[in-house]
């Protein structure tokens, strides 16, 4: 059993100490354990509930509501919040919570929810997204730690590869052919996992290169290939490479074919559109972008 400190439970849950403090006495909430030398200490369950706690409270619930409920009432409640598919407030907290306490199958089943009932494009755009941005916040601020954030993105990553493993028999002849990558200290997959699946939905050739790839390796794929488009996510580059230097490498990589860009580094970048460069600020977008080049292939 793990056993957390306050400052544990106020960094996982974004409830103060103080105020964990506060409901203890007011409202005789959570007697922490203590340790042979008097330490206080709270333990999985607790964590849990208080997760859950952190989800009512930040779901109009007033603590002092909450603290009239006994631990089953909370657990029912939290379960009835988490069956409102589109409340993307809730899916987001359920997802984090569950990345908090590490819990595969609890992950899971929240994700592969979310996308039987919303359907892949809005369940990555209205609650996988939004939860990576709450991630990417958490991590930078010492909230969680690298494991989670690695343990989160792969479940994701995993979910979307299974999804776009439907779609093989669905490739079209006369589809558009693309070359999928990410350049030199770019390793977050899930945006171009997405576009994969999103093009591969549609019919079209993708061949996906991965993160960090070299640039001299894209120019050989590019001559052997010979795509229509290529497409590249930029989120986090290399501090001695700004966004302008890294677009200019890769269009030198890949000669004439057009240039697809998404990313967070890059959504705001004015390009000039003699350069064959698309900016993609996001998911609608991208779909919009596919249908107005005529690139959508109906099955």
């Amino acid at each position: 059993m793990k056993r957390f400190s306050i400052s544990d439970i106020e960094n996982l849950t974004g409830i103060k100490a103080h105020t964990i403090r506060v409901w203890e006495q007011r409202y005789n909430f959570f007697t922490p354990k203590r340790t042979e030398t008097n330490i206080r200490y709270y333990d999985d369950q607790d964590l849990c509930m208080f997760l859950n706690i952190a989800t009512l409270n930040e779901n109009g619930y007033k603590i002092s509501k909450i603290s009239k409920m006994n631990s089953e009432e909370i657990n029912l409640l939290v379960a009835s919040l988490k069956e409102n598919h589109y409340n993307t407030n809730i899916q987001v907290q359920m997802l984090s919570n569950a990345m908090l306490k590490m819990d595969d199958d609890e992950f899971d089943e929240i994700l592969s929810t979310c996308i039987r009932e919303m359907g892949m494009e809005t369940a990555v755009a209205e609650i996988v997204f939004p939860f990576l941005r709450k991630v990417g916040f958490m991590w930078q601020v010492g909230t969680i730690n690298p494991a989670h954030e690695h343990f989160a993105t792969h479940k994701i990553e995993q979910k979307i590869i299974y999804c776009t493993t439907q779609f093989n028999k669905k490739t079209n002849k006369q589809g558009k052919r693309y070359i999928l990558f990410l350049p030199p200290n770019e390793h977050h997959q899930v945006g171009l996992l997405f576009a994969q699946y999103m093009l591969r939905s549609n019919g079209h050739h993708v061949l996906y290169l991965g993160q960090n790839l070299p640039y001299e390796s894209l120019t050989e794929v590019v001559n052997y290939y010979e795509p229509d488009f290529v497409l590249s996510v930029l989120t986090v580059l290399n501090t001695d490479t700004d966004v302008d230097d890294a677009i200019s490498k890769i269009k030198t990589a890949i000669g004439t074919t057009p240039l697809i860009l998404t990313g967070s580094l890059i959504t705001n970048q004015e390009t000039n559109k003699a350069e064959k460069i698309i900016i993609v600020k996001n998911i609608r977008e991208f779909a919009s972008i596919i249908e107005k080049l005529n690139m959508s292939i109906a099955s």
